[in-house]
């Protein structure tokens, strides 16, 4: 009986430890996880060297852009396009609201943060477009990565994202093969790697989508599809 009760003392023992190693050491230490907005503002206190003030009164700024993206999430939470807009709007008035505040030399670096290169515009419009929870977030940017490190280089920036417009007509590598006369060549081949690259994204960020987020990707993809052929129409590559 002696040796069971201390084969039983030994076994739990094992497992307390066990429970130790794997319980996050927040639980233990007191410290909670770093909150996305709190992060955002030091961020922001160290890039920009901001004074104290300043820094209260960004963190104010980002806390009703917060309160306001949670009803505008619950009221648009049907429509991707609407989600996407009202970020951006919230994004537009908190820079300007940020941007009044800095000194003339804060607000050129602030430049630098604010603008948004093609990696970030695409990974803003799924985070928003699709209500993407922080790992959901964080596994897309991780796709998008990948998808860059793969064909960052294959694709010229005038047709990224189907979110530029009209703008690039006739500069650049696609408008340089139109006045060559030969622009279903070219676009043919950047069509092609573009389409490889949207079928990989797609079926990788699907797998992470509850159903309501399944509806709202294809409400992005089909409008990402539209802009595109309004941009290859602009250029005179469609309806030749």
């Amino acid at each position: 009986m002696k040796k069971r009760m201390n084969f039983m003392e030994i076994m739990l023992e094992i497992f307390l430890v066990f429970i130790v190693m794997i319980l996050p050491a927040s639980l233990f230490s007191g410290e909670q996880p770093v909150d996305s907005l709190s992060e955002q503002v030091m961020k922001l206190k160290k890039k920009l060297k901001l004074e104290k003030t300043q820094t209260a009164k960004v963190r104010e700024i980002l806390e009703k852009g917060r309160e306001q993206a949670l009803k505008d999430r619950e009221t648009f939470k049907n429509s991707a396009l609407d989600l996407i807009h009202t970020a951006q709007e919230r994004r537009e008035l908190a820079n300007s609201h940020i941007e009044s505040m800095l000194t003339p030399e804060q607000k050129e670096e602030f430049k630098e943060i604010k603008n948004m290169i093609p990696f970030d515009r695409e990974l803003f419009v799924l985070t928003e477009g699709l209500l993407l929870n922080d790992d959901q977030a964080f596994t897309v940017e991780g796709i998008l990565i990948d998808l860059q490190n793969e064909f960052g280089d294959m694709i010229p920036e005038e047709f990224r994202n189907g979110e530029r417009g009209g703008e690039g007509r006739g500069r650049g590598r696609m408008g340089h093969s139109m006045r060559m006369g030969s622009p279903l060549g070219r676009y043919g081949g950047v069509r092609n790697i573009m389409k490889e690259r949207e079928k990989k994204k797609n079926k990788a960020i699907k797998k992470i989508l509850f159903k309501h987020q399944k509806e709202l990707f294809k409400q992005i993809k089909n409008d990402r599809k539209k802009k595109m052929k309004e941009r290859m129409k602009e250029r005179g590559v469609l309806n030749q």
